[in-house]
């Protein structure tokens, strides 16, 4: 299973980074994850256009050969910080990635409430119009006081930590390919509709006989005798 994995943080020192590094090398067996970081991009220009080899093109030909995403992002004044948002609202004017595509919501900040509010409004956004992410419910993964949680390898300290991460990546795993069976049903059901349709549009029409004619006018006098009696 491929997926991607969007860095939310433009810091060059970002803990959300390390925590998408970390899932990319602990977790391995489980999927391969590739990065992106929304650093990278520019700040979103409603006038600008998208060209076939901008950053912007390729992040979102990423996003859509991908089985799933999972987004890290840290929290700024209780919301996602700016270039985060900058970065969905590129991926999601011109092109639009997310589009019917699992995305898993985590992050890590240096507060006791780790990123709950910045989580809550990005679900907002991805359900948005024009991102139409499927969002992976529940299991939510907020990872509090950052400069404690990881070691000097970056790498996550606490056991228990590290198994409700792990817990929270195979139900997402399990989500993906949840999604993926419904899309094939529905494709598979789309293709038995369409040749059931073509095959009911060249079936010949028997052309109808005096005889049946006849008979039916004999039935349709026999009963109005009877309604009659």
């Amino acid at each position: 299973m491929k997926l991607v994995g969007i860095v939310g943080s433009a810091a060059k020192e970002s803990y959300n980074r390390f925590l998408l590094k970390y899932i990319a090398t602990e977790f391995g067996d489980l999927f391969e994850l590739e990065l992106l970081e929304v650093k990278d991009l520019p700040l979103f220009d409603q006038e600008a256009t998208v060209t076939a080899d901008s950053l912007i093109n390729k992040y979102s030909d990423t996003i859509k050969a991908a089985d799933g995403v999972i987004i890290a992002t840290p929290e700024h004044n209780h919301t996602v910080g700016a270039a985060l948002k900058s970065a969905l609202e590129w991926l999601s004017y011109d092109v639009h990635p997310f589009n019917d595509k699992p995305v898993m919501v985590i992050g890590t900040s240096y507060y006791d409430q780790g990123t709950s509010r910045a989580q809550l409004h990005l679900r907002q956004i991805l359900e948005a119009p024009g991102v139409n992410a499927i969002t992976f419910p529940g299991h939510e993964f907020l990872l509090a006081n950052a400069k404690d949680a990881f070691d000097e390898a970056h790498e996550i300290k606490d056991y228990r930590t590290v198994k409700f991460l792990e817990a929270n990546l195979k139900e997402f795993k399990k989500f993906v390919k949840l999604i993926q069976r419904m899309d094939d049903e529905e494709l598979v059901d789309d293709v038995a509709g369409a040749s059931e349709n073509a095959d009911t549009a060249k079936a010949p029409v028997a052309p109808v006989t005096d005889k049946e004619i006849a008979a039916d006018n004999e039935v349709d006098d026999v009963a109005s005798a009877s309604v009659d009696e």
